[in-house]
């Protein structure tokens, strides 16, 4: 039903988004049992989720208007101006969120040939869960983690700490039964698909929102992205936000005593299920 373009050497780096994004895509095809094919021209359908040189190229080769393309676009290389200047060679480009639709539209991309389409999220079952708090880092400065950590150093919390980039799946994992609760630390996100996943496995979410963007090593372009969240897709029964150093014990002390329902939030907007239902719509 539907082809899978990308570049395979994403399996080769570590656990990021982008890596994240075709593990998903293909279990939730999997799951939904949608015939698929990998970098092979086998059914009507076209979805090139990298567009670099390499899928620029492959999409010279493709019926233009049975293809949907995203959400690696850089809409700032010769490949998104491509795609800015030539709407009519493609279905659908695909954003995770509101934000990067908003920018591209900025930019002069054809509003109506933007859907927003977070790729799916799936299901985490867990057991039996320690009583830690997870530290998660995205491209925050230390100083702000060490904030977090002496803070629950002084409270005599046990907490796990993993940063964006260096962890493995297996670590994950590991944090997801050890950590009953999660503070991110980050920077703003497109879907957040880590954030997810530990919603997911039912663990409540305490951000440090940011409501702006700053150098966080991020590519000044990138930065353009306006209404900047460390979460696009969040409620109150996902957890809560602060956003400053003087709010982190007030907000602590009400998120450890509430309780939370994320798994619901999840499985309602971002499952499998869902997620494919809305890829395919696309293609119509």
């Amino acid at each position: 039903m539907i082809n899978l373009w990308f570049d395979e050497s994403i399996y080769d780096g570590p656990v990021r988004g982008p890596y994240k994004v075709i593990v998903n895509l293909i279990e939730s095809l999997e799951e939904c049992n949608i015939p698929f094919a990998v970098n092979e021209d086998k059914y009507d359908k076209n979805y090139l989720v990298h567009y670099g040189r390499e899928g620029h190229e492959k999409h010279s080769k493709l019926e233009h208007d049975s293809c949907v393309i995203g959400p690696q676009i850089w809409p700032f290389d010769p490949y998104g101006e491509f795609l800015r200047d030539n709407p009519q060679y493609y279905r659908k480009l695909i954003v995770p969120s509101i934000s990067p639709k908003i920018s591209f539209i900025d930019q002069g991309f054809v509003e109506d040939k933007i859907a927003v389409w977070p790729v799916g999220i799936k299901e985490i079952n867990i057991e039996e869960r320690g009583d830690k708090v997870l530290v998660y880092q995205k491209e925050r400065s230390d100083s702000d983690v060490q904030v977090v950590t002496n803070f629950l150093d002084s409270k005599d919390i046990d907490y796990d700490f993993l940063k964006y980039g260096t962890y493995s799946e297996a670590d994950f994992d590991r944090c997801l039964k050890s950590c009953s609760r999660a503070i991110i630390v980050g920077r703003p996100e497109t879907q957040g698909i880590a954030y997810q996943e530990m919603m997911s496995s039912g663990m409540p979410l305490l951000l440090w929102e940011v409501d702006e963007w700053y150098d966080m090593g991020v590519p000044e372009p990138y930065r353009k992205y306006p209404e900047p969240t460390l979460a696009h897709y969040f409620s109150d029964e996902c957890g809560m936000k602060f956003y400053s150093v003087d709010e982190l014990e007030s907000s602590f002390d009400t998120f450890m005593n509430t309780e939370y329902d994320p798994k619901s939030y999840v499985k309602r907007e971002l499952s499998y299920k869902v997620t494919v239902q809305k890829l395919l719509a696309l293609f119509e």
